[in-house]
């Protein structure tokens, strides 16, 4: 944990003159008190003796509560804004690193989680900053002036505020530990939930057609209760911690007010029938009592926010020290380069298997190449490679004269085509899934065509303005499927990266865009990930892959002749557009 502390305070650095600020009026406000809690006690003596309180000594005490009370708002609004600024700048950071991280975000959890840690846990930073960082030295310095000021009209007094003091901050500390852990317990189950949500939303579909909608309702109702089982035990520890410092604060005033009343009475043991502190100085120590303990009471009240920003902090390191590739300066040639593969094992996590075995290969600019083999067997792994997320691979990579960690990334990946298997998709319509950037109605009508969308897209009575639900609900998965590639022939690219693209369609579908993709990557780098050749014949090389290694490479002829050709073609599916 003190590590963790540690990592907070080197994140706060920058912001700490901010928060200085916030602490200055906190000081400065205490001065005036002061003078507020003098004035006070003056005119009481004053009205104790039968002097009358003239307009102009009123007029500087409203001037002294004025002053404090702005002091005060000052500090809350710079502690504030400070801490809205550096909360913006964490998400940014956050964001930027899923960002280079693409692919690579699954180490640290599913889309829900990450949502979470976006929004609810760096949320959960603010009240360390708004509240307990500039607590933290106001708890040192409103108290110290104010037992000097105590000190100068009653030394022992003093010392009795000192010596009470640290009962508040111990069991503060004893208290907090418990409210730390049960805060850690929530983060966690709280990204639990919200990844089970969103999985939820995304199978939404399925859940329906399988009439589950009231066992995954009744699953999601337990979750939510237990969460709230936990928000109760952490809000129980913070207030017993706070109903604990309440009494202990008020039991150190009232050993404060027994000595004051007994020194006015004349009864302390040590100093019968005298009065140590005149009536006036008494009054002014005990309007100044509940203030020396209240930043402690205050502190108090704030310690669960560091257990929970601790707790916070902690579940955001993951993702901010993920390892990601920032990529070099070298802009990418305009004009297809030979791609050469010198690769390490590709692990995607290191207590996985290998995905990839160490691989040899080299693609020719403008060379189209089918990688094969069974589901699993690494032709995946070898597109995401391309795309450079993977730090210490994309060094083992070269484009032509340079590694691909040398390269300015985004201009890169603006070369790409790139086709998963599954496409994201955002509700909306089919129009607006399509158009990630601007494209004249031509260029979207001849993607279309092209993709084999239009016969479909004819029989929506909204056409292009058709509704997509969540993951493209509305929709079959081979209509989802041309659709997905017609977005990708949208965009212009030198590099084709093409993940089993019509791998929900019928034969004869499958055989039709085969010769379209033919005619349309003439002069590109194509690696079509595939599990039969049938349509293909265009292809210059085939590379098979088994269990992540490279284990043959040929022509689409000598391919058909290999034996594992003919197991392949027993595993494909004879699919039937739904």
């Amino acid at each position: 944990m003190s590590h963790t502390v540690s990592e907070l305070k080197d994140w706060l650095a920058p912001y700490r003159a901010g928060l200085c600020f916030s602490v200055l009026a906190g000081t400065l406000a205490t001065l005036l008190l002061l003078l507020q809690c003098w004035w006070l006690a003056w005119c009481c003596g004053q009205l104790f003796a039968g002097v009358a309180i003239s307009l102009t000594d009123s007029l500087w005490f409203i001037l002294c509560w004025l002053g404090r009370t702005v002091l005060l708002a000052l500090k809350d609004l710079q502690a504030m804004h400070v801490s809205q600024q550096a909360r913006q700048h964490l998400q940014q950071q956050l964001l930027q690193q899923l960002e280079l991280a693409g692919p690579r975000r699954t180490l640290v959890g599913n889309d829900g989680e990450l949502s979470t840690l976006l929004l609810e846990q760096v949320d959960a930073l603010d009240p360390y900053l708004s509240r307990y960082w500039p607590q933290l030295w106001l708890v040192v310095l409103t108290p110290l002036l104010i037992a000097t000021a105590t000190a100068f009209f009653s030394p022992f007094a003093a010392c009795l505020l000192l010596l009470t003091a640290p009962l508040i901050p111990l069991f503060m500390i004893l208290l907090g530990k418990k409210a730390a852990q049960e805060s850690q317990r929530q983060i966690k189950a709280l990204g639990l939930l919200g990844g089970r949500f969103l999985e939820f939303l995304r199978g939404f579909a399925q859940i329906k057609l399988l009439a589950a909608e009231d066992q995954v309702l009744q699953q999601l109702d337990e979750a939510s209760a237990q969460y709230r089982r936990r928000t109760m035990k952490v809000l129980q520890k913070a207030f017993l911690s706070g109903a604990v410092l309440e009494l202990l604060s008020a039991l150190a005033i009232a050993f404060v007010a027994l000595y004051l009343g007994l020194g006015l009475l004349g009864e302390l043991p040590w100093a019968k029938q005298q009065v140590p502190v005149p009536y006036q100085n008494a009054l002014f120590m005990l309007l100044l009592a509940p203030e020396f303990y209240a930043p402690l009471r205050q502190l108090g009240s704030d310690y669960h926010a560091k257990a929970q920003a601790v707790a916070a902090w902690q579940s955001l390191k993951p993702l901010l020290q993920l390892q990601v590739q920032q990529g070099g300066g070298i802009m990418p040639a305009a004009e297809p380069q030979p791609l050469h593969f010198a690769t390490k094992a590709f692990f995607s996590a290191p207590e996985r298997p290998a995905r990839l075995a160490p691989l040899q290969l080299t693609v020719q600019s403008g060379q189209r190449v089918a990688l094969m083999g069974r589901s699993g067997s690494g032709k995946s792994s070898v597109l995401e490679l391309v795309l450079g997320y993977e730090p210490e691979l994309s060094q083992q990579i070269w484009l032509g004269p340079h590694r691909l960690s040398e390269l300015e990334l985004t201009s890169w990946r603006q070369q790409l085509l790139f086709l998963p298997q599954q496409s994201q998709w955002q509700t909306g319509s089919i129009r607006q899934n399509l158009l990630c950037r601007d494209y004249d109605e031509y260029e979207l009508l001849t993607a279309l065509e092209n993709s084999q969308c239009l016969e479909f897209l004819q029989q929506l009575p909204q056409g292009l303005e058709f509704e997509l639900g969540e993951a493209g609900l509305g929709l079959s998965g081979g209509q989802l499927q041309r659709l997905a590639y017609a977005r990708a022939l949208l965009k212009p690219a030198l590099y084709w990266l093409l993940d089993e693209p019509f791998s929900m369609l019928g034969k004869t579908q499958q055989r039709q865009l085969q010769q379209q993709l033919n005619r349309l990557s003439q002069g590109k780098t194509l690696l079509l990930a595939t599990h039969q050749l049938d349509g293909l014949d265009w292809l210059d090389q085939v590379c098979y892959f088994e269990a992540g290694r490279l284990s043959w490479q040929g022509t689409v002829q000598q391919a058909r002749q290999q034996h594992w050709y003919g197991a392949l073609e027993e595993l494909e599916p004879d699919h039937a557009e739904a």
